[in-house]
């Protein structure tokens, strides 16, 4: 068994400036990682800056390296039984050796390379990432017994440090590379409507994963018992920047490690890690420490491991504000960490996204819908779709997933066809990932006979809700209206599919006076369309979107009321306080594990120590009649009531966390 298998992980990232090897004592780092509980330590070791003293002419060498060695640091963490992993990043060199290699480099299309403090980016497909960073890897772990791997930064890198894009790169080695495969020259702008775009998409993703898969090859080559990320764990961030990516995403943690788990199906280990800077420009100071807090619990409550990343080392960097709150959670982990092995997600919803590491606007909101209404729910990224049984879900949410392949397609046909449900936005299913634009809808369970247009020019339009309508979305008693937001497609639907919600066209507002519309169409807001055995709900429109980006509750209700209504999805808590995170899951000798996370401190773009929730009632389906449950922060018994298959459990307090444990 490999070293990492039902490993507990704590991981502190030290991202060490080359300063901090000119006096780094090898003692002190270890007795700080122990005095953290950490168990996994990641070491800057290669790539831009050589850690160690390197044989490799162009392998740019540390010139601070007076402290103990990087040998000696990973000799002393594990005699201490901490791991040690390298980290290393071959996305650039120092400009001295693109000097002398300027092959090596990212062109833009104009052939300028990307420059930024005396580093110049590197291209994927360069003879330095494809063919040198192997011999840097393999002298490496010759001369440091590293326990794993991960490489930074990675793949087809556009942006610099100041968030400047430079376009994709169109070095020789991209354009004849792409025009060998595509017969096609590189193209020069993101469209989804040009097919060469949806052929450089393919292109991408296909060269990044057969240079994944070669280096984790050759990594096991080395030794098979090096923890390669991405393939035995998977390190992802939940980060700030100053100045952008705003509001904060409250649930980075959370989806972050549902996204990298999936469907529970890979045992991979997901570090996602709190990254502690305010941004790039501020990378010494710290978000505030309880969003730091907040994000270890959310990490533990969706199956993720703990990980915390800082810049510099522990005893000399310069905000040490979260350490309390870090070390709080580490030592509490330390303590139940067997509570934390083995657990599988009971999720019953699974949720489609679009990229690893941006959520979309869409998906949030729906994202958000789930998690304020207590649905225990998985996420999935595209790359593993193809891998996850559908059948084991009992609804798949598509929110606005515009690009989908047609193997993708017949499979979620087939899925709804066998029983399954869809609840698909906006303009899922639209596009090809080689082609662009379909002229019409992949999905054949959407029941869309024609789309005829996609309009972007809906503001000021809404839809009517109906008397009709309010038998089915029983939060609108009292609201005759739901907003639409700009953009919607069009479709013209097969015979058999039923209609709600009808659409109000765009109309005059400004002056009070003439704030009032006069027409009312037959497009409709939501439809639903048996397809075999199941059946698929469809907004083509963005609600979503329109709710993640404003926060209101009208199109909330409208989504609560479709996955608790229509798609017959059922909460843990219907009582319970939106501002509470629930996950469900299974250990192995078959206990049920129930995490709650208290978001009660999030409040605008600030973050503060959560209020405590008292008489948080939670309710579980369940066959089995329970025997006892108790909670894993105070040991003691939870009080519970089982009758007609349903768990009903009462916590009288939450106060930031709470692990319950149910017995059989």
């Amino acid at each position: 068994m490999a070293w990492w298998d039902d490993y507990p992980w704590r991981m502190i990232q030290t991202n060490l400036r080359e300063i901090d090897m000119e006096d780094i004592s090898a003692e002190r780092f270890v007795e700080d990682l122990l005095d953290f509980k950490a168990n996994v330590v990641l070491l800057n070791a290669a790539g831009i800056i050589s850690s160690y003293p390197t044989k490799l002419q162009y392998h740019y060498q540390s010139r601070y390296l007076h402290g103990d060695s990087l040998k000696e640091i990973v000799d002393r963490c594990h005699a201490h039984g901490i791991r040690v992993l390298a980290r290393t990043d071959f996305s650039k060199v120092h400009k001295s050796v693109y000097e002398k290699y300027p092959q090596w480099a990212f062109r833009t299309g104009t052939g300028d390379i990307m420059e930024y403090n005396d580093t110049v980016q590197c291209c994927i497909n360069g003879e330095y990432q494809q063919s040198y960073a192997f011999e840097i890897i393999r002298e490496l772990f010759a001369e440091v017994p590293f326990d794993g791997l991960f490489c930074n930064m990675g793949g087809f890198q556009t942006r610099d440090y100041d968030f400047k894009d430079y376009g994709y790169c169109h070095c020789d080695n991209c354009r004849d590379k792409f025009r060998q495969q595509y017969g096609e020259e590189l193209p020069e702008q993101e469209n989804l409507k040009d097919p060469v775009y949806g052929k450089y998409l393919q292109f991408q993703e296909k060269v990044f994963k057969e240079y994944r898969e070669r280096l984790a090859a050759f990594v096991k080559e080395i030794n098979p018992e090096l923890c390669f990320d991405d393939d035995a764990y998977a390190r992802i961030e939940a980060a700030t920047e100053y100045k952008t990516r705003l509001p904060h995403w409250q649930y980075h943690a959370s989806s972050n490690c549902r996204a990298i788990l999936g469907d529970g199906t890979s045992n991979i280990i997901c570090s996602n890690t709190t990254v502690e800077y305010i941004g790039y420009a501020y990378r010494h100071i710290s978000v505030s420490p309880a969003l730091q807090e907040l994000r270890l619990w959310q990490n533990l409550t969706n199956l993720g491991a703990l990980d915390y990343f800082l810049m510099g080392r522990i005893d000399n960097h310069l905000d040490r504000s979260s350490y309390p709150r870090i070390k709080k959670v580490y030592a509490f982990h330390a303590e139940h960490e067997k509570d934390y092995l083995g657990l599988k997600s009971l999720a019953q919803v699974l949720l489609k996204r679009t990229h690893r590491w941006v959520t979309t606007p869409e998906e949030k909101g729906w994202i958000r819908v789930l998690t304020e209404n207590h649905i225990p729910f998985a996420e999935i990224l595209p790359a593993d779709f193809s891998k996850v049984d559908l059948l084991t879900y009992q609804l798949l949410i598509l929110p606005d997933i515009k690009i989908i392949s047609e193997e993708d397609g017949e499979k979620i046909d087939a899925y709804v066809e066998h029983g399954g449900v869809v609840l698909a936005t906006g303009d899922t299913g639209l596009y090809d990932p080689y082609t662009g634009l379909r002229q019409n809808q992949l999905l054949q369970c959407l029941g869309v006979r024609q789309v005829i247009a996609i309009r972007e020019d809906l503001l000021s339009a809404m839809f009517l809700v109906e008397k009709a309508d309010k038998e089915v979305f029983t939060s609108y008693e009292a609201v005759d209206v739901i907003p639409v937001g700009e953009h919607m497609v069009i479709n013209e639907y097969l015979a058999g599919t039923q209609h709600y919600l009808k659409l109000i066209p765009p109309h005059r507002y400004g002056p009070p006076e003439y704030c009032y519309h006069t027409e009312v169409s037959e497009q409709s807001g939501v439809t639903r369309y048996h397809y075999g055995n199941g059946y698929s709900i469809y907004l083509p429109w963005l609600c979503g979107a329109f709710y993640n980006l404003g926060g209101h509750s009208n199109p909330s209700l409208l989504m609560k009321d479709i996955l608790m209504g229509l798609c017959n999805i059922s909460s843990m808590g219907e009582n319970l306080s939106p501002m509470v995170e629930v996950s469900l899951s299974q250990r192995r000798n078959g206990e049920l594990f129930i995490q709650l996370v208290n978001n009660s401190g999030c409040f605008g773009q600030c973050f503060f120590d959560p209020i405590p929730i008292y008489e948080c009632r939670l309710q579980i389906t369940s066959k089995r009649q329970p025997i006892s449950a108790h909670s894993i922060r105070t040991g003691k018994r939870v009080r519970f009531t089982y009758e007609q298959e349903k768990i009903n459990l009462l916590l009288e307090v939450l106060q930031e966390y709470e692990g319950i444990t149910v017995c059989f």
